[in-house]
C-alpha cells in the first residue's frame, strides 16, 4: 500500500526546515528503510524547491493528488498481462505478469513508475536501473527481460520473477546449518562481484534484496539506487536512499559509496545469517545517534552472540564490517574467497 499520507506530510514539513546538506540524510534515517515513504517525501521536497516553497503552502492539494494515485493498475504492458500487485518500491509498483501473446506462457515481474512519482529524479533512477539490469548477466542476479514505455507514457521494465523469500528467512525456515548458510552466502558474493566487475555498486544490499528462488539459488534484485562507478554522481540531489541497518559508515555520513560499501553491507547480511541479529541495534535512535553507533561503536563478535562459532569466522565477519573501507576485504570476490577457504579448512 502507498505510504501513509499523514506521515508523508509530517516528514515533509520537518525536512523542509532543515539545511539541504542535512535533509536527505535525516530523512533516510527517519524512514528506516521504507524507500516508498522516503521517495514520496523526496518527491514533494523536489517539487517544493522548484515552486519556491509554494507546495508547502498548498499541501492540501498535494494530498488530493496523492490519494488520486490509488487507481487500478494497467491491464497489460506490451505482451504481458498484469495479474496482481506484488510489491512497492521507492520508484513504483511491481506486478506479477504473464506473457500471453501466443509465445510460450511465462510469468514475470513488471515494474512501473507510479503516477505522482514521475519526477525527473525518479525517472532517471528508473532508466538507470533498466540500463544496468540489461548488461548484468549472472545466474545470481534477477534477469532483465524487456522494457519500454506504455502508450500513455508510463515507463516500465520486465524482470525475471524470483519466487522466493529473503535469504535470512529462507535459511531460518529451513533450519539451515552454519555451513549451508555460508555456502549460500558465497554465491551472493559472486553475484555482487559480477556487478562490481560491470562497474555497478548496488548500494542497498540487505536480505530483502537477496531472494532465494525455488531451486535454492540466491538472486540479487532491486538495482534502483545503484551507482555507476564511471559516472559522477554529483548531480544527485543529496544523500542516496539506503537501509541504515545495513549501510556502511561512509554512507551514513553522506560520503562516497564504493565497492567497499557493498562489502560492508555484505558483512552486515552475513552477520545476521550467522547470529540471527543485526550488527547494531538502531531502533528508536535519533539520526545522529544512529550515525554515531555505526561509525564509532564496535560490533560484538558473532561468537559472543551465538556460542560455538569459531574464532576464524569472527575474524572474517568483523573484517567485512571494519569501520574504515580500506580495512575490509578489497572486493566481494575476496570476501567470498575467504569464506571458501574457511569452509575448506573447516572440513
Amino acid at each position: 500500500m502507498p505510504a501513509d499520507w499523514k506521515r508523508v506530510e509530517e516528514l515533509f514539513h520537518s525536512a523542509a526546515g532543515l539545511k539541504a546538506g542535512e535533509r536527505e540524510r535525516w530523512l533516510a534515517v527517519q524512514c528506516g528503510g521504507d524507500l516508498t515513504l522516503q521517495a514520496e517525501v523526496l518527491s514533494l521536497l523536489e517539487s517544493d524547491a522548484r515552486a519556491d516553497g509554494e507546495l508547502a503552502r498548498r499541501l492540501g492539494g498535494a494530498a488530493d493528488a496523492y490519494l488520486q494515485d490509488r487507481t487500478p493498475p494497467l491491464p497489460r504492458v506490451g505482451p504481458y498481462a498484469l495479474r496482481q500487485e506484488i510489491g512497492r518500491g521507492g520508484m513504483g509498483t511491481v506486478h506479477l505478469a504473464e506473457r500471453d501473446d501466443g509465445e510460450s506462457p511465462r510469468l514475470a515481474a513488471v515494474k512501473l513508475v507510479r503516477r505522482g512519482m514521475d519526477t525527473d529524479f525518479i525517472l532517471e533512477r528508473f532508466r538507470r536501473e533498466r540500463h544496468v539490469l540489461a548488461r548484468l548477466h549472472h545466474p545470481g542476479i534477477g534477469r532483465y527481460l524487456d522494457g519500454g514505455v506504455t502508450p500513455d507514457g508510463v515507463p516500465y521494465l520486465v524482470m525475471e520473477l524470483v519466487d522466493g523469500p529473503p535469504i535470512t528467512r529462507y535459511c531460518d525456515e529451513r533450519g539451515l546449518a552454519l555451513r549451508e548458510r555460508l555456502r549460500l552466502f558465497v554465491e551472493v558474493c559472486a553475484a555482487v562481484a559480477h556487478a562490481h566487475q560491470q562497474l555497478v555498486v548496488h548500494r542497498d544490499l540487505k536480505p530483502g534484496n537477496i531472494l532465494v528462488d525455488s531451486s535454492g539459488r540466491p538472486k540479487l534484485v532491486d538495482f534502483g539506487i545503484c551507482k555507476l562507478l564511471y559516472q559522477d554522481d554529483a548531480d544527485e540531489p543529496g544523500a542516496c536512499p539506503m537501509t541504515p541497518a545495513y549501510a556502511s559508515p561512509e554512507q551514513l555520513s553522506n560520503g562516497t559509496a564504493t565497492v567497499a560499501s557493498d562489502v560492508y553491507s555484505l558483512g552486515a547480511v552475513l552477520y545476521e545469517l550467522v547470529t540471527g541479529r543485526r550488527p547494531h541495534r538502531l531502533k528508536g535512535l535519533t539520526p545522529r545517534a544512529m550515525e554515531a553507533v555505526v561509525i564509532h561503536e564496535d560490533v560484538l563478535p558473532p561468537s559472543s552472540v551465538t556460542g560455538g562459532l569459531p574464532g576464524d569466522l569472527d575474524r572474517l565477519v568483523l573484517g567485512a564490517l571494519a569501520k574504515e573501507p580500506g580495512h575490509r576485504p578489497p572486493t566481494a570476490e575476496a570476501l567470498g574467497n575467504d569464506l571458501e577457504a574457511y569452509l575448506g579448512g573447516a572440513e
